[in-house]
């Protein structure tokens, strides 16, 4: 690939800037989760852990779902945010532009990976078994950023040309994480709820991570076909959208 290499340095200058005046570094990637999932454990153990299906332990059911509501968070916002940050590089030198949207996106999945380590310790401590599918954690990884980088690059558009979206889309991903059953069992809501939760693509992911992880959930055939979907749909949508409207919004960076 001809720009490998730099995807490989701004991956790096992405994991090392973040961490840069941080004393603990890069072990904020396994503090985070654990300390963000110790706090909504103690708060919701009682309320949800009996309800929770036959057999699956919810300590790792919660981690599991921070982790990736985390990774799609940041990995989105960073990479909406990586082309205008950028702007200096892209108006001396020519680089293609999508290339800061899927490195941050990579260094997104990079920190995905790394925070399955305390994962994998909670699922020890708490009698949950790694699942012999854990290789098809790659594929959701993959998947994620993708949709992610796809994202990414059509709000970059928009993040250039209006400042005040970057609050609109931190209010729509609070509400999309009370959409996503990251700390309840989906049993609990009502008929309604239940089919807007389904309908909801990081629904899919999740299922897919805790089943691949710690046989922790029960995907469908539906959950792995929405997923595709989304990955492949971001990842156009995003493209189309900033090649339509980028040579037009570069001359505001």
């Amino acid at each position: 690939m001809k720009y490998a290499q730099l995807i490989r340095l701004l991956v790096n200058r992405e994991l090392t800037l973040r961490y840069k005046r941080s004393v603990i570094g890069i072990g904020w990637t396994l503090l985070n989760p654990i300390l963000t999932s110790a706090v909504l454990w103690y708060v919701f153990s009682f309320v949800f852990a009996s309800r929770l299906p036959s057999g699956q332990q919810f300590a790792p059911y919660l981690m599991a779902g921070i982790l990736l509501n985390t990774f799609f968070n940041q990995g989105l916002m960073q990479s909406a945010d990586s082309i205008a940050s950028n702007g200096g590089v892209l108006t001396k030198i020519y680089v293609p532009p999508q290339i800061f949207a899927i490195s941050s996106a990579l260094a997104g999945l990079t920190n995905f990976f790394i925070g399955m380590i305390p994962l994998a310790l909670v699922c020890f401590i708490s009698g949950q078994p790694l699942a012999w599918t854990l290789p098809l954690v790659l594929i959701v990884g993959i998947a994620l950023a993708l949709l992610t980088a796809g994202l990414g690059l059509a709000l970059s558009i928009i993040f250039i040309r209006f400042d005040d979206t970057r609050n609109i889309v931190n209010v729509l991903l609070m509400i999309l994480m009370y959409l996503t059953p990251i700390f309840y069992p989906v049993t609990v809501m009502n008929s309604t709820m239940q089919r807007i939760i389904h309908w909801n693509p990081l629904t899919s992911y999740l299922d897919i991570f805790r089943w691949a992880f710690s046989n922790n959930a029960t995907p469908t055939l539906f959950s792995w076909i929405y997923m595709s979907i989304w990955s492949i749909f971001a990842l156009l949508l995003g493209t189309y959208v900033f090649k339509k409207y980028w040579p037009r919004t570069v001359a505001m960076l």
